[in-house]
């Protein structure tokens, strides 16, 4: 009986640490009544301030947010020397904590349109092995000139998918947004 009452008890404190609110980040504009949220593991691609002054930029997946600060990636240290070394150079896991305040600019970056973006990319794999396996097996082009449509094939793709779907930050806080971190969704 004891037994039961500890597991139920540790079940119920895991389940409510689980539970508890997590503090949002809410990008606000009053002038264009327009409130995005960003939560802990969406995708959000910065432009910030660095430590000299610096313009720079992060697209990573939030990992916390404080009153003052915003996690992006995961701690290597975090997560054990045998992590921490292999990830180190690793350009997708890096990790930034930014200050609100030194955020410059901004772009949330949804899991529907990551998994658009991907089908994009898959589309296209197919869409130019296919289109281009007639000019495989054209005997009139050289290998040269082969390789070179390709190339252009498979480049001009990837230009045209990074200009619809691009990740670059794309509100700026000059504009009129301010950031917020709250346990609701403010109200305008």
């Amino acid at each position: 009986m004891i037994k039961m009452r500890f597991l139920l008890f540790a079940f119920v404190f895991v389940a409510s640490s689980f539970l508890q609110a997590q503090p949002n980040l809410y990008f606000i504009n009053k002038v264009k009544n327009k409130v995005i949220e960003v939560k802990i593991g969406q995708q959000l691609s910065l432009k910030y301030s660095g430590y000299l002054g610096q313009p720079e930029f992060s697209k990573q997946t939030v990992t916390d947010i404080s009153d003052s600060f915003v996690v992006l990636g995961f701690d290597p240290e975090a997560l054990g020397k045998t992590f921490a070394k292999s990830m180190s150079n690793n350009p997708k896991f890096v990790h930034k904590k930014i200050m609100l305040k030194d955020i410059l600019a901004f772009r949330r970056m949804t899991s529907g349109r990551q998994l658009l973006k991907s089908t994009l990319l898959l589309g296209n794999i197919f869409a130019s092995s296919y289109l281009l396996s007639n000019l495989y097996n054209d005997n009139s082009i050289t290998n040269f000139q082969r390789y070179f449509i390709s190339l252009g094939v498979g480049f001009g793709a990837s230009i045209l998918i990074s200009a619809i779907m691009p990740e670059n930050p794309k509100y700026h806080l000059n504009d009129g947004w301010e950031v917020r971190v709250a346990y609701e969704k403010p109200k305008l």
